[in-house]
């Protein structure tokens, strides 16, 4: 395809630092979500809303290390509170005082929530809520839906994007093993239940509901705004069996001022974080009631003897300083408005795409809450797990290549950062105009269904 000669032409360093990294390297990188055919950009730098690679070319970007990075590359109060904490330690190895100022600046914006724990990332913040809900419980069992993804750890690496003919039925869906390596027990103990769908949750829970510690969920699944029916009637089934919920707010936290718990009015028993709250730098946190998180407290007893608590987490980089730091700065900026700005771009960014659709002639989903927008090439309205496998994610990616080589970084996760332009938002969706024109007689080929007449 020319648009893949294009990217070929426009970044013949990438392609070679590709080369070399698959020396010593599986695929050339340490992570999945950033490999994608012909080969990855490599980056070198970033300002603002612009990134720069190795081969000089300078991108619009929409990713921001999927989601992460809310205030952009590379913000003066960021960078002003790392070199502050730098001129004093990178790790120390006991508490700091940044680590109690960030935990209150976060619990002031969820709802109940008086404790919180950091975890190096979102993944392990996950793996530890869950711990503290079968702990606190005596449960083992927790319940997830299907096709979300909460770290790549055993017991959630199951039906993150299972193929249909495993899936089972839509109302019960089948437990299936993400990726090799999972043993037969994981699949036992974790059940899987439908996005957006009271009725067939509610079933599965009341089946399993002596078995269950937790339901763990993203509130916005793949950054759609989910029914808030579905939420309410989660929280009021697993209120009245004694079941935990967990929502994982490490993506959706950016939603609002509370993350999504606080947009849609449902209060989850433990909320995981991470990405935003870091600053740019590794980070995770769970919250809770000082009663759920009892497990977590360490006895008092008179020194020199130490007593244990019911859990135990430790971790060489559990609230590092230039993280907690770096994160403080962030959330200080975050106000109520600078939310509402952001949001009212993400809504700019939708509508945008919505006419470029309509007046290319070209079927496709636009969705996002707040400040998410994406693109799904399906017919069918993005409301699960179900409905997203029905898109053409081979169209996607060549979306992605060929805004590549208008100068728009736009991956997985599409959002719009604190920092973002008029002009910004401007460009790039002149980019995508041009790039679903580009795309028309592919999309012709693929899949004819999806153009108008």
């Amino acid at each position: 395809m020319s648009m893949v000669s294009e990217y070929v032409k426009q970044n013949p360093n990438s392609r070679w630092a590709y080369k070399r990294a698959c020396e010593s390297l599986p695929s050339g990188c340490s992570r999945n979500s950033v490999y994608y055919p012909p080969f990855p950009v490599y980056l070198k730098s970033g300002s603002g809303t612009r990134v720069w690679d190795i081969d000089g070319n300078e991108r619009i970007d929409f990713n921001y290390n999927n989601t992460t990075l809310i205030l952009g590359h590379n913000h003066a109060a960021v960078i002003a509170a790392i070199q502050d904490q730098l001129t004093r330690s990178t790790v120390l190895g006991s508490p700091t005082e940044a680590e109690a100022k960030l935990a209150e600046e976060l619990l002031q914006r969820l709802n109940q929530a008086n404790k919180i724990r950091f975890t190096p990332s979102g993944t392990e913040a996950n793996l530890q809520a869950v711990r503290l809900a079968r702990s606190y419980s005596g449960k083992d069992k927790i319940a997830k839906c299907e096709g979300s993804y909460h770290g790549s750890w055993d017991t959630v690496d199951i039906s993150v994007s299972p193929p249909l003919d495993k899936a089972g039925s839509k109302e019960a869906p089948n437990s299936v093993r993400q990726n090799e390596g999972l043993p037969n027990g994981v699949l036992d103990n974790t059940i899987v239940i439908p996005f957006n769908d009271p009725h067939s949750t509610e079933s599965i829970l009341r089946k399993y509901k002596d078995e269950l510690a937790a339901v763990i969920l993203e509130p916005c699944w793949r950054d759609n705004p989910p029914d808030p029916t579905y939420l309410k009637t989660l929280r009021e089934v697993t209120e009245s069996l004694g079941i935990l919920l967990i929502f994982d707010e490490v993506i959706s936290f950016r939603v609002s001022p509370g993350g999504a718990q606080k947009l849609y009015g449902v209060t989850p028993d433990i909320t995981t974080l991470g990405k935003i709250i870091g600053g740019g730098f590794p980070v995770g946190a769970y919250a809770s009631t000082d009663e759920v998180m009892k497990p977590l407290i360490i006895p008092e007893a008179t020194f020199p003897i130490v007593k244990a608590s019911k859990l135990s987490f430790s971790g060489t980089f559990n609230a590092h300083p230039v993280t907690m730091a770096a994160g403080l700065a962030t959330m200080k900026q975050l106000q109520p408005n600078v939310y509402e700005k952001m949001n009212e771009a993400g809504q700019l960014m939708r509508d945008g795409l919505g006419t470029i659709l309509d007046e290319a002639g070209v079927i496709a989903q636009v969705g996002g809450v707040g400040s998410f927008f994406n693109l799904a090439w399906t017919k069918e309205k993005i409301i699960n797990y179900r409905a997203a496998a029905t898109e053409d994610r081979i169209l996607g990616r060549y979306l992605s290549l060929s805004l590549m080589n208008k100068g728009v970084f736009l991956l997985g996760h599409s959002n719009i950062s604190a920092v973002a332009t008029k002009e910004d938002e401007d460009k790039a969706l002149e980019a995508m105009r041009q790039s679903v024109e580009e795309l028309k007689p592919i999309i012709n080929e693929r899949a004819p269904h999806l153009l108008r007449g």
